[in-house]
């Protein structure tokens, strides 16, 4: 129903189910010291288990680091955060996604990953409890692709990814579909952890110093919308400022001291 998708995202952290994912590599417990592919990060494998941008060597007596990024241990995990990398799909992510091509069977959409995602019409509908008969049993035509539109921006979930074929993605569900208000931008996905922040008081903040509505998605994109164009362009310059310093310590405190000088400056109330 459209009146469903278009319902503002009001909440951000407190009904976002990636949220609580997210923030689990949240790097405000992120050491500061920079590892790069190879390096041994622990040899005590009894204590510790390889995370991810880890794994274990081939005696499993050491714990190494694939990629150039901040080492993390997260309870018994060893990590490793990229600082820098693209998005892969995973199952249960929610995205920010744009139709770029579409015939009578399927929509393609970018969604700032190496392969484009795959939306089928049957899952941009709610399906009935009670299945029509084959032969035309059912009062309802079948979906079609003229839901959607080249260029509409739509907030998806992945339903199934692998390395064989294109992601699956599905429009239903609590806060999917299409955004027909608001600003889309896109940071490096490994930062979005920062944008959120240790039990999301970095977005929390963000969301009240500016009075914007945000919501985070794991695929690099966030969707925004402030109470004027003013907010927007002062929330925006906050995340790219974040973006830049987020392998850095202390950092929502100097956003939300950022963000209180900035308004004064642009006179903004």
């Amino acid at each position: 129903m459209e009146n469903e998708e278009d319902e503002s995202i009001e909440e951000t952290i407190e009904d976002n189910d990636e949220a609580e994912e997210i923030d689990e590599i949240d790097s405000e417990d992120v050491s500061r010291e920079v590892v790069v592919p190879g390096e041994v990060l622990t040899e005590d494998t009894k204590n510790f288990l390889p995370g991810r941008g880890t794994i274990l060597n081939k005696e499993r007596t050491k714990i190494i680091s694939l990629n150039i990024g901040l080492k993390q241990i997260n309870k018994n995990y060893i990590n490793v955060i990229p600082l820098k990398g693209s998005y892969t799909p995973r199952a249960g992510d929610k995205v920010i996604a744009l139709v770029i091509d579409k015939n009578p069977v399927k929509y393609r959409l970018d969604i700032n990953a190496k392969d484009d995602g795959i939306l089928k019409p049957k899952n941009t509908v709610k399906r009935n409890k009670t299945r029509g008969y084959r032969g035309g049993g059912s009062d309802h035509a079948a979906p079609s692709t003229d839901k959607y539109q080249i260029g509409d921006i739509l907030i998806v979930k992945v339903l199934s990814a692998d390395r064989l074929n294109q992601p699956e993605l599905t429009t239903v569900g609590q806060y999917l579909g299409k955004r027909r208000d608001g600003i889309v931008i896109s940071i490096n996905p490994p930062k979005i952890p920062r944008v959120i922040g240790r039990e999301g008081s970095m977005i929390k903040m963000l969301k009240n110093l500016t009075k914007s509505n945000i919501f985070v998605t794991q695929n690099g994109r966030i969707w925004l919308k402030g109470e004027n164009i003013a907010y927007d362009r002062l929330l925006i310059d906050a995340i790219k400022k974040i973006e830049r310093e987020a392998h850095t310590v202390g950092l929502t405190d100097r956003i939300s001291e950022y963000i209180n000088n900035e308004k004064k400056i642009r006179g903004i109330k």
